[in-house]
């Protein structure tokens, strides 16, 4: 378990690059623009710490500093072993429970594609791709903005930006490889398009994108609660790899 936890949060970490890290006895504090839990929280797969309530109190410090909440990422192996309870003792809460779900791509059960529409697929594309996510999805401009700054962090690892398009754009989903190992991100589809395949065909464009990429293995993380994506995974051969979740400071 603990060598799968910390390759696959190694993985998503270089995939979502906060702009800044931070080593703080072991912990990884990532910094970014305040736009996503990932990128702006504590990765403590790692401690070599002695007084576990000075360096809490220091990560506190250090997130304050840059007008950040204090957010903690806890997978299902981390350390200290006591830091969970420790956190709730200190006033913590625990949110987004999310699970890390993997698959072999030559395991991966075939999937029809909804020839109706058009799939577009482009490495290089950012600001399109960012546009057209704008216009089916229900996330502010801000918070969209600051998922674009991540996204031009990326070098190696690669991305590649993925639209499905009747007239307009209807879906959208994006890629990530490092190695070979892909990470799917950000699946959307417009809300009147939805129960039509859509997103199992661009999982398909994602899946061919990753045979010519020589990928072995792909996974992706999907919210404890989201039923019906655990459902479409789960039918197309991922299986659950293990478990994170956040947790935050009460009152930031």
């Amino acid at each position: 378990m603990k060598e799968q936890v910390a390759l696959y949060q190694e993985l998503s970490t270089n995939s979502w690059p906060s702009k800044s890290m931070i080593t703080l006895n072991g912990w990884k504090l990532r910094i970014s623009e305040g736009v996503t839990k990932r990128a702006n929280s504590v990765s403590p797969l790692k401690y070599e710490g002695e007084d576990l309530r000075k360096d809490v109190e220091n990560v506190e410090r250090i997130y304050r500093q840059n007008n950040l909440p204090t957010i903690f990422q806890l997978a299902d192996y981390y350390q200290p072993s006591n830091l969970f309870d420790f956190l709730i003792e200190c006033d913590y809460k625990e949110i987004d429970e999310t699970i890390v779900m993997i698959a072999k791509i030559d395991k991966i059960l075939d999937i029809p594609v909804n020839s109706n529409f058009n799939y577009i697929s482009s490495e290089t594309d950012l600001d399109s791709w960012i546009n057209d996510f704008k216009t089916i999805s229900p996330e502010g401009s801000s918070r969209i903005e600051g998922m674009k700054k991540i996204i031009q962090r990326l070098t190696d690892p690669k991305p590649c930006f993925f639209t499905a398009v009747e007239e307009e754009p209807i879906a959208v989903g994006l890629t990530v490889t490092e190695r070979d190992f892909m990470v799917i991100y950000n699946m959307f589809t417009h809300p009147e398009f939805r129960r039509q395949g859509i997103a199992k065909s661009i999982l398909v464009k994602m899946i061919e994108k990753g045979k010519k990429d020589n990928v072995k293995k792909i996974y992706l993380q999907v919210e404890a609660d989201n039923f019906g994506a655990i459902k479409l995974y789960s039918k197309i051969g991922m299986k659950e790899c293990y478990r994170y979740r956040y947790l935050i400071k009460n009152g930031d």
